[in-house]
Formats: C-alpha cells, structure tokens, sequence
C-alpha cells in the first residue's frame, strides 16, 4: 500500500515539506505527479484481482479538497480504496483541533468517498465493533482499519463479533481454539472474555 504521509518520501504532494522547483513540484498537479507516478508503476505489477489502496494524510498542510482531487485521478489509475488519515507534517493533528474524540478522522473518510466516488478505509480511535458497524452502516467508508486497538486487543475481531451477536463469531479463529471457545460459550456461565468485563465485581457490566 503506498502511503503518502509525511513521513514517507511519496509525501512530495505537500506544500510544506515539497520545495522542489521541478516537474514534481511548484503546482498542485506538480505536487501529485510522483505519488500518481508510483500508484500507475505498482498496479501494472499487482494482479488485478487484488485490491490496490493508497494511504493519504488527506488533512494536513493542504485539505479535503485537494486530498479528493487527488483520490480522482488515482481511481484512475488503478487504485481501488483511500486510506484516510492525517497529519504528520506537524507535531498537530490538523482535524483535532482541541478535542479527542472517538472516530475524529471518520470525516475525512467521508469527504473523500463522497466526493471522489471512491471507497474509503476509516481510521481514528476507532475502539468498539459497535463504533465500527456504524461507521460501515452510515456509509462513511467501506473498510475500517484498526492499529492500536490491535495491539492492545489481539482478538479484537473475534472480541467484536461476540459483542455484536454475530452469528459463529469463532469461525475465524483456527479449529482447535474455535472448538474450546465454542464449548464454554455454549455453558452459559463464565463465557464473557475477560475485555467485556473489568473483573469479578463488574460480571454483569460492559466496559
């Protein structure tokens, strides 16, 4: 997935950090060229049965506007999804601003999907599986990525299917765990996992 964040040499699609007075820089379709460059090079290699997503920092020394433009001519050249982020630039999350709140990126995600007609992957202190359905149910992307939540929470997939009542949510999980787990599930006693609750005194309570 190329990614096209400031921390990344495909950030020349940046005002601040791309002071290049060449073919790749000076101007907005100048500042685009090496990103839609890379994104044409890489889907001429990639089967194309498989997705190609590009990852943008769509808020951050320019804005949604741009971002969209942008995510229109890679759709063009072959990219399937836009990861929406932002930031990096700067030591500030642009979107932010003074408040941190769940799904404070979802919007970009938004933006871009409604305004370039291109699918869209949210990312943003997405934590719950409830958050995440809405998101998907809302039509603010097609894809939710999840990063920290993971490392925090391994099972998180498996984790959220239970707390949806998804129907076999340990169909995913190899045999010889899905078997075990499907067995005390089926107890009726103790089948909560220790994420749903923060201990013995708080069995009957979600966090």
């Amino acid at each position: 997935m190329p990614q096209q964040r400031s921390a990344y040499i495909v950030a020349y699609s940046k005002t601040r950090s791309n002071q290049r007075s060449d073919e790749y820089g000076g101007s907005e379709s100048n500042w685009m060229r090496f990103i839609t460059e890379i994104a044409e090079a890489v889907r001429a290699q990639w089967p194309d049965d498989k997705p190609l997503f590009v990852r943008l920092s769509v808020e951050d020394n320019w804005g949604p506007e741009q971002s969209a433009r942008l995510a229109k001519i890679l759709k063009t050249k072959g990219v399937d999804v836009i990861d929406c982020s932002s930031g990096g630039i700067t030591d500030a999350a642009p979107i932010l601003g003074k408040e941190i709140k769940y799904s404070y990126q979802v919007p970009l995600s938004e933006f871009v999907r409604r305004h370039a007609d291109i699918m869209t992957m949210a990312v943003g202190l997405i934590i719950h599986g409830d958050q995440a359905e809405q998101i998907l149910r809302n039509g603010q992307a097609e894809l939710i990525a999840v990063g920290r939540e993971i490392l925090n929470n391994p099972n998180w997939p498996m984790d959220a299917a239970l707390k949806l009542g998804v129907e076999g949510p340990f169909r995913n999980v190899p045999p010889q765990f899905g078997y075990w787990l499907g067995t005390r599930a089926k107890r009726g006693f103790g089948t909560k996992p220790s994420t749903w609750q923060n201990g013995l005194d708080d069995s009957d309570k979600a966090p």
